[in-house]
C-alpha cells in the first residue's frame, strides 16, 4: 500500500491559479523541511516531501476522526491578486475573513494567504507613498508571532526566479510541518488515552491498532520512515504482551488455512483487505501477524536496510511458525515447510532487487550476503524435510538435521477444514527426483555464495557437505567424490571431527567404488587420525582397509602420518651398551591404540648430535598389538657423544609413521587456614565395604568446641560420573569423644534432595558420620565432590564449611573363583589379585560359613601377606554337601581384611608431623602441610620395596617445592613448618615396620566382603581312564583301556526321582601322542549312583610317559546338567620302544653268517 501524500488546498477566486501552477508544480516535491516536535524529541530533518493540491472545497476541510486525519489538508493556501486598497476593503477583505473562518472552524489545519503581485504595482504604491495592499493584509490578518501571509512577486526582473519564490516556499514547508506537529500531539493523546484503558471492560486491540497506525501513516506521509517503523515495532510489543495475557478474543479464527496462505508472498500487503479486517474485528491472528511484518519490511526497504529486513525474517519466521504449530492442528499438507520455503525465498528475491540500491557499501553487501544465505538455508532445510517424507532423501545424516518441528497432538486450537494438497510449485519439485535435485542444488548454490561472499566459510562447508551427500545418495561417485576432497580436510582444519568422519566415509565409499586406491588410504587415514570420535567396530574395519592396502601393489607412493592418535610412544629407560654384542640399546613403550594387531617392517629412532653426529636405533619385523608393547631398539654404530632424541619412524609396508620429540614441551597464591577447634568435615571412603552393593561414602562433620542448634549440609557432585542417589532417609552415628572413649548413637535423617539436608543437632567434640549412597557411571580411581554446611554457631551467627576433596571408587583387590569337583566334597579355590597401584597388606580373610553347610575346612591364616600390584594369592577351602538337601545355598561371603601401604605410611608420617604441630601450637596448618606431604612429598616413595622390605626409606627433601607451597605463610610460620618437614626428612632417615604400625595405630583396618556363588549340579560324573590288566604299552602297538564312568545326584539341589539319563562321551584326542581305534563319540545311558564301562582302543604314537586322552562327558538331553570330576587326569602311562633281537652264525670255512628277528614286547 503506497503512503498517501500530504494535502494542500488551494483557494484562487482571482484567477491566479493558471499563472503559477506550472511554475508551483516544478518546485514540487519540497525538499530540506525540519521539523521540531512539541513534544521534546529530536529534531527530525525531512529531505523531501510529496505535496497533492486540491482545489479548495468547504466540505475537504470539515473535521474527521482521529484515524482518518490522514484526509485532512495540512495546508490550506489563498491566492489573491489586489493591487487597489479600496477593491481590497470592500470586497477582498471581506471574502479573506470568510475563507479564514471556514479553515479556522477545522481542526490541525494551517492556513496562508498568499499575495501575488506584479512589478509595476509595487512600484505605483511606492510612488505616490501609500501602504500596499500586501501590508494591509499583513495588519489585518497576522495575529501573534507567526506571519501568515507570504508575497509572490511575478515578472520581478530584478530578482532571481528562486528569490521570487523563496519566501513562499519557506512558509508553504513551515504551514506543513506546523499541521503535521499538531496532528502527532493529537495522535499521541488519543493513543495514550486508549492505552491507559486497556484494563478496561470493551477495550478493543484493534482499535487501538488502527489509532496507532494512523500515526505511523502520518510519519509515511512525511517520510519519517524511521519513527513509522518505531510505531509498528511497538504495536508489535504490545501484541505479544497481549498473547502473553492470553487475550486474543479481538481475533477470528487463527488463520493459515485460505488458498496461497502457505505460498503466499510475505512483503504482499495488499494481497487480502487486511486493514479492513481489522477495523472489523474479522482479521485471522495469522493475517494479523503476515501484515504486521510486510508493513515493518516495507518501512525497512523504503530506509533501504535489507540487512535488517534479513535478520528480522530469520527471528520471524522460525518463531511464527512455532506459533503456527501450536495453534492449528488441521494444517494443509506440508503447510509449515511451503510456508516457511516461501517466505524466505520472496524476502530473498525482493533483497536481490533492492541491491542495486546499496551496492555502494561493500560492507552492508557483506552483511546482506550473509543475511540472505541464512534465509536460503532454512529455506534448504525445508526441502531436506520434504525429501524426507516424499521419498527423495534418505533418512539419515546430514539430511535428518533439518527436521526440526515436531507433531503436536494436544493443540490449543483447532479448525475444521478440508485438508487441501500443499503449493503447486513445491508438489511439482517433490515429484520426481530430477526436479527435486534441480531445485535442491539452486538453493544450495545460492546459499553457498551467499556464505562465501559473506565471508562465513564454515556455513558454506557444511552446505557443500548436504550437496555431496545428495549426489552420494544418487550415487553420483565421481561428483560427490570431487565435492567432498575439496571440502573435507577443512573440517579437520576447523576441528569438527565428528561431522569430518561423516563426509570421510562417504568418501571413502566413493573411492572405494572408483577404485582409486591412494586417495581410498588417504581417507582411511584421516578417519583413523580421528578415531576417538569412531566406534569400536568402524575402528576396527578401517584400520584393517588401511594397513591391508599398505602392502597391496595398488599403492604406488609412501603415505606419511604422526603417531597420534593412532599410536604413542615412550621412553622408559636410559641409553645401554649390549653385552653380547657392539652397539647399545634403548627401552620404549609404543602403546597402539588401534583394536588390531599390527605388524610392522621397521622401526626406528634417530638421535642427534649437533648438525653432523647421529644415531639410528633400529628393530626389524616386529608386531604391535593392542595396548601398552615393550620394545627394545638397537643401535649397532658406536659413537661416543651426547645426542638429542629427535624423531621415531613406523613403516609399515607403505605406511611411514612419524613422531618428532622436539616439539615436546621440557603461580599469585593464598593460603588460609582454620581453626582447628572449629567445625570441619571429611568425606572418605567406609572402612567396610560390600562388592556388588550400592556403593557408599562417609561424611564425618565434626563440631570441634561448638554447640551446633542447626545445620544444613549440601552434596554436589564435582566432576563427571558420579551421582548421589536419592533416597528416603540417611543413616548417621553419632560419635561423642570423652575420657573413657567413643559413645555411637545411630539414627536416621530425612532426604527429600541433596541441596539442603537438615543436621540434627550435636554438642562440642562430636562427630555426625553420616553414610550417603551414590552411583559411579565411569570407572575412575576417584570422583570429587563439593560439600557445603551452614550451621548456626553459639554466638548466633551463621557460619559455613565449604570443601572440595576426592574419594577413591575402585577397589583395590577382585576376587575370582573356581571350583574342583569331588565325590563327596568339592575344593572352593579363590584367587585374589591388586588391582591397584600401591601394594596391599593383607591382614586376614575369612569365608563366611554358611549354617547349611555340612562340612567346612578352612586353612589357617598364617601372618600378615603383602599383595603387589598384579599380584595373585590364592586361598583353598574345602566344602561339604549339607545334610538336608533342601537347606543347601548357593552363595556365601568371602572377607579380606587389609590395609594400604600408601595409607599406611601417610598415617604414620601425618601422625609425626601432627604432634609436631601441636607442640609449636601451630595446629591450624595440620591440613595443608599433611596435604603438602601427601600429594607432593611423598609421590617419589617405593611402596613395592617398603612392602618386600618392611623397610621404609624416606626421599630427600625438596625443600624449594616446600618454600613455594608456604611461600604465603608468614616467615617466622613458614621457617618453622620446613623445619618439621626438615626433621621429619632427615638424610637418610628410616622407619621400620614396627615403628610405622605404632605411630598408624589410629588407622583403621579395612575390610571387603565379596560375594561367591556356591555352585550346584544336576549331576555329577566321576570319570577314570586306566590301562587294562598289566599290559606293557609299547609304541605303535594298539592298548586297550577302561574307561570308568560313575554317576553321582549328591550335589543336585533339588530332590527329585532318580531315573536314566543319555550322555556322550567324547574322546579329545592329542593325535601327535596317540590314534584312536573305534568311536570317538558315544551315546550311553545311566542312572545316579550307578558305574559304567567302557573300553577304548588307543595306539600310542611316541614314547616315554604320555597322558591318555581326556575324556568329556555330555548331557543327551537339555534338561539335565552335569559336571565332571576327573580321577586320575594328572597321571601318565610309560610307554615303551620295542625291541630288536639279532643272531650270528660263525663258521670258519664259510665265513660269517647274519641272521636279523625283530620282537616286539
Amino acid at each position: 500500500m503506497e503512503p498517501k501524500r500530504v494535502i494542500v488546498t488551494y483557494c484562487d477566486e482571482h484567477g491566479n491559479w493558471a499563472n503559477i501552477a506550472d511554475d508551483l508544480a516544478s518546485r514540487l516535491p519540497l525538499r530540506n523541511l525540519v521539523w521540531k516536535p512539541s513534544n521534546n524529541r529530536a529534531t527530525r530533518n525531512i529531505a523531501m516531501l510529496d505535496v497533492e493540491l486540491r482545489r479548495f472545497a468547504p466540505e475537504s476541510s470539515k473535521n474527521l476522526p482521529p484515524v482518518t486525519l490522514l484526509q485532512n489538508p495540512y495546508l490550506n493556501l489563498y491566492f489573491v491578486n489586489c493591487e487597489d486598497n479600496e477593491t481590497y476593503k470592500t470586497t477582498v477583505r471581506q471574502q479573506i475573513r470568510e475563507w479564514i473562518q471556514l479553515v479556522t472552524s477545522k481542526k490541525n489545519q494551517e492556513w496562508l494567504i498568499v499575495h501575488v503581485s506584479n512589478q509595476e504595482g509595487a512600484r505605483n504604491a511606492t510612488r505616490f507613498l501609500k501602504s500596499s495592499v500586501l501590508d494591509r493584509i499583513k495588519a489585518d490578518f497576522n495575529t501573534g508571532k507567526k506571519d501568515r501571509v507570504a508575497q509572490l512577486k511575478m515578472a520581478d526582473t530584478e530578482l532571481s526566479e528562486m528569490e521570487l519564490w523563496a519566501d513562499f516556499t519557506a512558509k508553504m514547508k513551515d504551514g506543513i510541518v506546523s499541521s503535521f506537529d499538531q496532528n502527532v500531539l493529537t495522535f499521541e493523546e488519543d493513543i495514550r488515552r486508549l492505552d491507559s484503558q486497556r484494563q478496561m471492560p470493551g477495550w478493543n486491540y484493534c482499535t487501538f491498532f488502527i489509532l496507532k497506525e494512523g500515526l505511523t501513516h502520518a510519519y509515511e506521509m512525511m517520510n519519517l520512515h524511521e519513527e513509522a517503523l518505531r510505531q509498528y515495532d511497538e504495536l508489535e510489543a504490545s501484541f505479544f504482551q497481549i498473547l502473553r495475557d492470553n487475550a486474543l478474543t479481538w481475533y477470528g479464527k487463527f488463520g493459515g488455512m485460505q488458498e496461497g496462505d502457505d505460498d503466499a508472498n510475505l512483503l504482499d500487503i495488499n494481497r487480502k483487505p487486511y486493514r479492513d479486517l481489522i477495523m472489523q474485528n474479522t482479521i485471522s491472528v495469522f493475517d494479523f501477524r503476515t501484515y504486521l511484518f510486510g508493513r515493518q519490511c516495507n518501512l525497512l526497504f523504503r530506509l533501504r536496510r535489507p540487512v535488517e529486513i534479513c535478520h528480522r525474517a530469520l527471528i520471524f519466521i522460525p518463531a511464527f511458525a512455532r506459533t503456527v504449530r501450536e495453534h492449528v492442528s488441521n494444517l494443509t499438507e506440508n503447510f509449515l515447510e511451503s510456508w516457511i520455503y516461501s517466505a524466505c525465498m520472496c524476502i530473498v528475491n525482493e533483497c536481490d532487487d533492492t541491491v542495486p540500491m546499496s551496492s555502494d557499501d561493500p560492507h552492508m553487501m557483506v552483511l546482506l550476503d550473509g543475511a540472505k544465505a541464512e534465509l536460503l538455508q532454512l529455506a534448504r532445510q525445508q526441502l531436506d524435510r520434504l525429501g524426507i517424507q516424499h521419498g527423495r532423501l534418505p533418512e539419515e545424516l546430514p539430511f535428518t538435521m533439518s527436521v526440526g518441528f515436531e507433531d503436536n497432538n494436544d493443540q490449543a486450537h483447532s479448525e475444521e477444514v478440508e485438508r487441501k494438497p500443499m503449493s503447486k510449485d513445491l508438489l511439482e519439485a517433490v515429484s520426481t527426483n530430477e526436479t527435486f535435485d534441480a531445485l535442491y542444488m539452486s538453493v544450495s548454490a545460492r546459499a553457498i555464495k551467499g556464505f562465501d561472499g559473506s565471508g562465513r566459510h564454515r556455513s558454506s562447508l557444511l552446505l557443500h557437505g548436504d550437496v555431496a551427500a545428495l549426489q552420494f545418495f544418487r550415487k553420483k561417485y565421481a561428483e560427490a567424490a570431487r565435492i567432498l576432497e575439496s571440502i573435507t580436510w577443512r573440517y579437520g582444519h576447523n576441528g569438527w571431527t565428528v561431522l569430518e568422519n561423516e563426509l570421510v566415509i562417504k568418501h571413502a565409499k566413493c573411492l572405494r567404488e572408483l577404485g582409486d586406491t591412494n586417495k581410498y588410504a588417504q581417507a582411511c587415514l584421516t578417519l583413523l587420525r580421528n578415531m576417538n570420535d569412531l566406534n569400536q567396530e568402524d575402528q576396527l574395519f578401517y584400520a584393517n582397509e588401511l594397513f591391508g592396502t599398505a602392502g597391496s601393489k595398488d599403492l604406488k607412493q609412501e603415505l606419511y602420518h604422526q603417531f597420534a592418535p593412532m599410536f604413542d610412544i615412550k621412553v622408559v629407560s636410559v641409553v645401554d651398551i649390549l653385552k653380547d654384542e657392539d652397539g647399545s640399546y634403548l627401552d620404549i613403550i609404543i602403546d597402539n591404540k588401534l583394536p588390531k594387531e599390527i605388524e610392522f617392517n621397521k622401526l626406528s629412532l634417530r638421535m642427534v648430535s649437533g648438525e653432523v653426529d647421529e644415531l639410528w636405533f633400529n628393530i626389524r619385523h616386529g608386531t604391535l598389538k593392542p595396548g601398552k608393547n615393550p620394545l627394545r631398539v638397537t643401535c649397532e654404530t658406536s659413537a661416543s657423544g651426547t645426542y638429542v632424541l629427535e624423531k621415531v619412524h613406523l613403516k609399515v609396508g607403505k605406511l611411514v609413521f612419524l613422531y618428532d620429540f622436539l616439539q615436546e614441551n621440557k603461580k599469585r597464591v593464598f593460603r588460609v587456614d582454620s581453626n582447628p577447634q572449629a567445625l570441619k568435615a571429611s568425606i572418605k571412603s567406609p572402612s567396610v565395604r560390600e562388592a556388588g552393593h550400592s556403593n557408599t561414602f562417609l561424611v564425618y562433620v565434626s563440631s570441634g568446641k561448638n554447640h551446633v542448634a542447626e545445620a544444613t549440609l549440601s552434596l554436589f557432585p564435582a566432576s563427571e560420573g558420579i551421582s548421589l542417589s536419592l533416597v528416603p532417609a540417611l543413616t548417621f552415628t553419632k560419635e561423642s569423644a570423652d575420657g573413657s572413649g567413643k559413645v555411637a548413637a545411630p539414627g536416621e535423617i530425612s532426604l527429600e534432595n541433596y541441596d539442603a539436608v537438615t543436621l540434627p543437632a550435636f554438642g562440642p567434640n562430636e562427630t555426625l558420620i553420616i553414610a550417603v549412597p551414590y552411583e559411579s557411571m565411569m570407572e575412575l580411581h576417584e570422583h570429587f565432590l563439593k560439600l557445603v554446611i551452614q550451621y548456626l554457631a553459639p554466638n548466633a551467627r551463621r557460619h559455613a564449611f565449604t570443601l572440595t576433596t576426592s574419594i577413591d571408587t575402585l577397589l583395590p583387590l577382585q576376587v575370582s573363583h573356581s571350583v574342583i569337583w569331588r565325590d563327596q566334597s568339592l575344593n572352593l579355590k579363590v584367587d585374589v589379585t591388586c588391582t591397584g597401584l600401591v601394594p596391599v597388606r593383607i591382614m586376614n580373610v575369612e569365608l563366611r560359613q554358611p549354617k547349611s553347610v555340612k562340612e567346612f575346612n578352612q586353612p589357617p591364616f598364617v601372618g600378615e601377606t603383602t599383595l603387589f600390584p598384579r599380584q595373585h594369592a590364592s586361598f583353598v577351602f574345602k566344602i561339604s554337601r549339607p545334610a538336608d538337601v533342601q537347606d543347601l545355598v548357593s552363595k556365601t561371603d568371602f572377607i579380606i581384611s587389609y590395609q594400604s601401604l600408601k595409607e599406611e605410611v601417610e598415617s604414620a608420617l601425618s601422625a609425626v608431623i601432627n604432634a609436631d604441630l601441636a607442640k609449636a601450637e601451630l595446629s591450624q596448618h595440620a591440613l595443608f602441610v599433611t596435604a603438602h606431604l601427601k600429594n607432593l612429598l611423598l609421590k617419589s616413595v617405593d611402596y613395592t620395596a617398603y612392602g618386600m622390605s618392611d623397610e621404609l626409606e624416606l626421599p630427600a627433601l625438596d625443600v624449594r617445592s616446600c618454600e613455594s607451597a608456604f611461600a604465603y605463610h608468614d616467615a617466622k610460620v613458614r621457617n618453622v613448618l620446613i623445619g618439621i618437614l626438615k626433621d621429619l626428612f632427615s638424610d637418610k632417615k628410616r622407619l621400620d615396620y614396627d615403628q610405622i604400625v605404632e605411630l598408624s595405630s589410629s588407622n583403621q583396618v579395612r575390610q571387603i566382603s565379596f560375594p561367591i556363588a556356591l555352585p550346584t549340579t544336576q549331576m555329577l560324573v566321576t570319570v577314570e581312564i586306566t590301562a587294562e590288566g598289566q599290559q606293557e604299552l609299547t609304541v605303535g602297538t594298539p592298548a586297550t583301556f577302561q574307561l570308568s564312568v560313575q554317576h553321582s545326584s549328591y550335589w543336585n539341589a533339588i530332590q527329585e526321582e532318580e531315573k536314566s539319563s543319555d550322555f556322550y562321551y567324547d574322546i579329545l584326542v592329542d593325535y601327535e601322542n596317540w590314534l584312536l581305534c573305534g568311536h570317538k563319540k558315544r551315546l550311553f545311558s545311566a542312572k545316579p549312583g550307578t558305574i559304567t564301562t567302557h573300553a577304548v582302543s588307543l595306539v600310542p604314537l611316541k614314547t616315554g610317559p604320555l597322558h591318555v586322552p581326556k575324556i568329556v562327558i555330555t548331557s543327551g538331553a537339555s534338561s539335565v546338567y552335569c559336571q565332571t570330576a576327573y580321577v586320575n587326569e594328572a597321571e601318565q602311562v610309560l610307554i615303551k620302544p620295542r625291541t630288536t633281537t639279532s643272531t650270528f652264525f660263525i663258521d670258519q670255512q664259510r665265513g660269517v653268517h647274519f641272521t636279523n628277528s625283530q620282537v616286539g614286547r
